[in-house]
């Protein structure tokens, strides 16, 4: 194993961690850039659980719907276009928006993505405004690096 040589800040060493919050995504060590979606599935679960056990009394999937894609989406979708996910990670995201759909609806397997198809679009919406959101993003990063 190998070891570094201890940073000292102020007369003071700074500890290794393995991971380290920068403006609320959970970024972690290795070869390459990498973050840590676990933080981020956790605030969605948190606020869908939330929001889905008080509206039970609505006894509309709609409306629940509905809440849960203006309050609990962003907390899944925060900061994807800029941080650069794997596949792999873009599929846990689509799993986790699909787990959302399934206790609203009370279905599982096809039908999931099938109301996702007809309710929202949101299991290809995903993707798609990933993609859109990363390539804008990317525009303006070459725009401010060009102008400087």
């Amino acid at each position: 194993m190998h070891y570094c040589k201890p940073i000292v800040l102020d007369g003071k060493v700074l500890e290794y961690v393995g991971t380290a919050r920068y403006l609320g995504v959970l970024l972690r060590i290795g070869r390459s850039f990498g973050v840590n979606l676990h933080s981020t599935k956790s605030h969605f679960y948190s606020s869908f659980n939330s929001i889905f056990h008080s509206s039970k009394k609505f006894q509309n999937e709609v409306v629940i719907l509905h809440l849960i894609s203006a309050y609990c989406k962003p907390y899944l979708l925060y900061a994807t276009e800029c941080l650069g996910l794997s596949v792999t990670q873009l599929r846990s995201i689509v799993h986790t928006w699909q787990c959302a759909i399934s206790h609203i609806f009370h279905i599982t397997g096809a039908d999931v993505q099938h109301v996702c198809r007809l309710t929202s679009h949101l299991n290809c919406l995903l993707t798609f405004l990933y993609r859109i959101d990363k390539l804008s993003f990317c525009l303006v990063y070459v725009m401010l690096i060009t102008m400087y």
